[in-house]
């Protein structure tokens, strides 16, 4: 995660997910943390997210609850596995973030092991062979 917390996208992208910031404001509003006082007072998105925004840098339990909302709801808990196994195409920007601050793995980066090619994918080589064609290649089977 950065040192800085989440930037401005990655906040917009929460924003837009309504399960994810109540359920944030839902877990810390029922915690035994002193912050839940403040959590259960307020309901509305631009006054939860204010609150997470100011507490998520400074306080722990609040930092944590949150990662921990993100990792259960957006990535169902599969924190284990790569990005790409997710299957997550054309992902945003913002959940890109919060994949990377969770699991320091960066989605955008070049994989870094070479894929070898798929013994049962057929390839141009595989085509290659003769070059001259048949009469039945050009008429389709059907002679001249």
């Amino acid at each position: 995660m950065a040192r800085s917390g989440p930037p401005a996208y990655a906040w917009d992208w929460f924003a837009r997910q309504r399960l994810l910031w109540r359920e944030a404001r839902s877990r810390l509003a029922a915690s035994a943390s002193p912050a839940a006082t403040r959590y259960a007072a307020v309901e509305e998105r631009a006054e939860v997210l204010a609150l997470l925004r100011a507490d998520y840098l400074r306080d722990e339990h609040v930092r944590r609850t949150v990662d921990t909302v993100v990792a259960e709801l957006t990535f169902l808990g599969r924190t284990d596995v790569t990005f790409a196994q997710l299957g997550l195409h054309s992902a945003p920007r913002g959940l890109r973030w919060w994949w990377t601050a969770l699991t320091g793995e960066d989605p955008d980066a070049a994989p870094t092991v070479r894929r070898q090619p798929d013994p049962t994918q057929l390839s141009l080589d595989d085509l290659a062979g003769d070059a001259t064609p048949t009469l039945d290649d050009v008429h389709e089977g059907y002679g001249g």
